[in-house]
């Protein structure tokens, strides 16, 4: 073989590798690509389905009267435009340890925050409780601690279904007289609005019957 065979011969396998290369580096970022869509929509499916398992066991009792400041029982749902907050009593505590320490009844909260760390993220975070404690939602934070539900929500949504008025409204507060001291939405919808990766801001949306509609005599 002359020298310039070989040259070429080098030439054509060089132009083969850098094509394989270059077909395997792009292959290599589309799946890290579809990994990161794939767990993030897994993060926003697993969030609203827990919040919609918990709520579907909310519930209140006869335990205590209504004139009394503490409400051990409660659902306490209030407006805050793009950033809604919603506290409410259910059945949804699981006991990890045997013998704990704990009820199967606990107070639970949803409520959008910054990072700490890091002041242009929003993240959607849950608090709860090991029992009925009968503070009022913006107490709870004294003795609980909050963790991050789903990453980088923008906006959170609660509706309440009220049978009464045939309409959605944006507040359903237990804890005030003039407002629903004694029943519970028959339906709640969420609405979780998250920027994809083009930076467009995308609406995910469920809805949660309710079905403890009765209130509960826990003295019997």
């Amino acid at each position: 073989m002359t020298l310039i065979e070989v040259m070429v011969a080098v030439a054509i396998m060089t132009m083969m590798i850098a094509g394989v290369w270059a077909s395997f580096r792009g292959t290599v970022r589309g799946m890290k690509a579809t990994e990161a869509i794939q767990t993030r929509y897994g993060m926003i499916r697993n969030a609203m389905g827990t919040m919609s398992r918990e709520l579907s066991m909310a519930y209140l009792s006869f335990n205590r009267p209504a004139s009394e400041i503490k409400h051990y029982t409660l659902f306490e749902g209030r407006d805050g435009f793009d950033a809604d907050s919603l506290t409410f009593s259910s059945f949804a505590h699981l006991r990890i340890r045997k013998d704990a320490n704990e009820s199967d009844q606990s107070v639970i909260q949803y409520f959008l925050a910054k990072d700490p760390k890091d002041a242009s993220r929003t993240h959607l975070y849950r608090r709860e409780t090991k029992r009925l404690t009968g503070d009022l939602p913006e107490r709870l934070e004294n003795y609980y601690p909050a963790y991050v539900l789903c990453e980088d929500v923008k906006e959170i949504d609660f509706k309440y279904w009220d049978v009464r008025k045939i309409e959605w409204v944006d507040e359903w507060r237990t804890t005030q007289k003039d407002l629903h001291p004694d029943r519970l939405p028959t339906r709640v919808k969420m609405t979780m609005k998250i920027k994809d990766q083009t930076g467009k801001l995308v609406s995910y949306t469920t809805q949660v019957p309710l079905f403890m509609q009765e209130k509960i005599d826990l003295s019997k």
